[in-house]
């Protein structure tokens, strides 16, 4: 890919997350009907280990953190990392250099895979 168009394209993406974040930040998933609802919960009524993550990226806009750790604590623990990662992608995408995704461990992929197996089994369990 050409650099004016990657730099074009990450920056039609950066400018996509601002406008989600703001929509999102506007219309809160508490107070607004439109969006989607997680297909395992309506088909299987579990929850899996992203549901909430709408509800709690909303709660963190708002500076509302116990309020996005109730909603779902592994996205507020994941939203650290996914933000660097993003922020890593853009900065080599609109470097001169050739574009290279940026090295996620092997270690860490599987560590997060096992976490999210645990946490969507833990927060199944009937708390009664």
């Amino acid at each position: 890919m050409r650099y004016a168009t990657r730099c074009a394209v990450a920056n039609l993406l950066a400018l996509a997350t601002v406008v989600c974040a703001f929509l999102l930040r506007r219309f809160p998933p508490e107070t607004t009907q439109f969006y989607p609802r997680c297909p395992v919960y309506v088909w299987l009524h579990l929850y899996c280990p992203g549901c909430g993550g709408t509800r709690a990226a909303a709660a963190l806009l708002h500076g509302r953190f116990m309020e996005a750790i109730h909603w779902n604590i592994a996205f507020v623990m994941l939203s650290p990392l996914v933000l660097l990662f993003l922020a890593l992608c853009y900065w080599r995408a609109v470097q001169r250099k050739d574009f290279v995704w940026p090295a996620v461990p092997e270690s860490l992929l599987k560590t997060i895979l096992v976490l999210s197996a645990v946490f969507f089994i833990a927060r199944n369990i009937p708390a009664h």
